[in-house]
């Protein structure tokens, strides 16, 4: 086939990310990066037990497999390269030479842009003005979500009784995840009423609900099939018939059936497709898991005449831009924000996809399973996505197993992610049971992280809107901010916002891990009574079982909403006017510190004021985090 390249200069110590979603590595310093909508990856052993359910043009067989690449290159001296169009590519790193990069597409031609900076967080401001960004989220996106099980249809005593177990034992939960299959099957047809008590029930605990809905359509869906297919909304063969594929459907048995994905080239197909999604609203739910999307055949033929690499890399942003307008329809009828999270993606895709979640990591450790979960949030920070979780403990369990510390481990993770969502289950291979956050020795540990992740709320709601501002990401590669940054490739911790320094501990009976520390003075928010870290340095420091490493910049302002706050949604009672803020007075500071609240420590003569402005009456409670003997910290309004 055809292959076009462009060559580029590599400065000596040059690094470079972007590239969208990857589980690898998210900083680059030599080697390929293929660009290719695909399921994955999976551990090497893995591939032949998953080739029995994914199409062989829907999986890469590599490290670098993706549901979400971007043809994006940011580099670490400040500026950026977008290629454009579709088409299958590659960026190589020092391959040929050790002074040169290159970008390359399997097409006659190639185009891309050059992103000045002259920082990488500049480029990649540049990089959302060209290509989108998420939008706002409600306040209960940012709430803690847990997912009630992965079958069809749990049975409705079990998800109450495991709903009553989370708050009898004081757990913050916004939204529950269902796994009710409108798409493909139509597994909601003949339960409809069963449905909407289901969502009832959950709205009247205070939680939000949220479906599931793929991209394809079952040829025993036979009302949606005939629908989508007499309009022309189904993706078709060169012949004209509909492209059929064996694809998997869940847990019921066989896991396969015979499907066609439904074609959002064409407004037929989304047209199809919105008819469905309108039960669930129906049904009452608050959105739901847009799932799938890498599964258009190579030698299918859109209706807008696209075919081969470009038509199937394409496909996800049409799916979710077709969707984003489907929903805007829906939520003016109904009154109400529906909130999307995708797994698939290319370029385009953010601007279309409010909430985007890492596909389904493997139950374990290492690669594609807890550290992956780092590696693809930055990679996705670095490609201009914010708003990002993962499957907190996991989905795919095949070679390894879900532990109870490695689920303790993930939820702590989650709590200090931008999205906070738990997997109950997934692909088990053989069946066993999993830990669940309602058991006894896990409860406890997701009381306590699920209530923090929901005192950030102002927090995050505030890094969102600076990244709609600005393009920084929420959860921010220390990299971008500091390329000189001793210490590696830094994938595996990041800055929360612009104050919180966040170090999980990925390794199973971890007593200490190493830290690097960016600029600044830093102290630990669980003991602040320890010693203030200076940075930049990499030091080594002790780790405990029941918490995760975080850190304060000195001298900011943390907002927190109170700790009895139970439930984000629009079905509990609103947060309360309480603030509690966290300071720990170091140097003059000044900012926002949630929705209509914004705060100034100054320094004076008598020492520390905190001065608190309002939009709106709010109690203000303040906690001085320096350790005692200090001169107290006064607080009054503005002068």
């Amino acid at each position: 086939g055809v292959a076009v390249g462009q060559v580029l200069a590599a400065a000596p110590g040059e690094r470079w990310c972007g590239l969208g979603e990857r589980s690898d590595r998210w900083l680059v310093e030599r080697g390929v990066v293929e660009h290719y909508v695909g399921e994955g990856p999976f551990q090497p052993e893995e591939y032949e037990i998953v080739s029995l359910v994914i199409p062989a043009w829907a999986m890469r067989q590599r490290r670098d497999a993706t549901y979400f690449p971007v043809p994006w290159v940011l580099s670490s001296a400040g500026h950026g390269v977008l290629v454009e169009g579709a088409e299958l590519g590659y960026a190589r790193f020092r391959t040929e030479s050790e002074d040169t990069w290159s970008v390359e597409v399997a097409a006659p031609s190639l185009t891309w842009r050059y992103v000045p900076g002259p920082r990488p967080l500049d480029a990649l401001a540049t990089l959302g003005l060209l290509i989108g960004r998420q939008a706002r989220p409600e306040r209960w996106w940012f709430g803690p979500w847990y997912h009630t099980g992965h079958a069809d249809h749990v049975p409705a005593g079990e998800e109450r009784a495991q709903i009553e177990a989370l708050i009898d034992a004081g757990a913050a939960v916004s939204a529950a995840e269902t796994h009710c299959r409108y798409l493909p099957l139509g597994e909601d047809r003949g339960h409809e009423a069963e449905e909407r008590e289901r969502t009832e029930h959950f709205h009247s605990r205070g939680l939000a609900v949220l479906g599931y809905l793929g991209a394809t359509c079952g040829e025993e869906h036979a009302e949606a099939w005939a629908d989508a297919a007499r309009a022309g909304g189904l993706q078709r063969r060169a012949d004209g018939e509909p492209y059929r594929f064996d694809t998997y459907v869940g847990t019921r048995q066989p896991p396969v059936t015979r499907a066609c994905q439904y074609d959002f080239s064409v407004p037929a197909g989304g047209d199809a497709w919105g008819r469905v999604a309108a039960r669930l609203v129906d049904a009452g739910y608050d959105g739901w898991m847009e799932d799938f999307g890498e599964y258009t055949p190579l030698d299918a033929v859109a209706g807008d005449g696209g075919a081969g690499t470009g038509a199937h890399n394409r496909y996800p942003t049409q799916y979710h831009a077709s969707a984003a307008g489907q929903v805007r329809a829906m939520e003016a009828a109904c009154g109400r924000r529906l909130a999307r999270f995708v797994r698939s993606g290319w370029t385009g895709t953010a601007a279309v996809a409010p909430i985007v979640w890492g596909g389904d990591p493997t139950c374990g450790w290492g690669f594609d399973g807890l550290a992956s979960v780092i590696v693809e949030m930055l990679s996705m920070a670095s490609s201009g996505v914010a708003m990002w979780g993962s499957d907190t403990g996991g989905f795919f369990s095949g070679t390894q197993r879900l532990s109870t510390e490695l689920l303790v481990r993930w939820i702590q993770l989650s709590a200090f992610c931008p999205l906070m969502r738990t997997k109950s289950s997934g692909v088990e291979l053989p069946a066993y049971r999993r830990p669940q956050i309602w058991d006894q020795d896990v409860l406890p540990h997701w009381v306590r992280w699920s209530v923090w992740h929901t005192r950030l709320n102002d927090y995050l709601m505030a890094a969102h809107d600076e990244y709609r501002r600005s393009g920084r990401p929420i959860a921010c590669p220390l990299p971008l901010l500091h390329p000189d940054l001793a210490g590696g490739n830094l994938d595996d911790q990041y800055l929360l916002g612009e104050d919180l320094l966040v170090a999980p501990v990925l390794a199973p009976g971890a007593t200490s891990r190493s830290v690097t520390f960016p600029p600044g003075v830093w102290v630990d928010l669980w003991h602040p009574d320890r010693p203030e870290v200076s940075g930049s340095e990499r030091r080594e420091v002790p780790v405990v079982a029941d918490e995760i490493p975080v850190w304060l910049r000195a001298g900011a302002v943390l907002g927190l909403l109170p700790g009895d706050v139970a439930s984000l949604s629009p079905y509990a009672p609103a947060p309360p006017d309480r603030r509690e803020l966290w300071v720990y007075p170091a140097q003059p500071w000044e900012g926002s510190v949630g929705p209509g609240i914004a705060a100034r420590v100054e320094r004076d003569q008598d020492g520390w004021r905190l001065a608190v402005r309002s939009d709106r009456p709010v109690g203000i409670a303040v906690r001085d985090l320096r350790p005692l003997p200090h001169p107290p910290l006064r607080v009054g309004p503005p002068e």
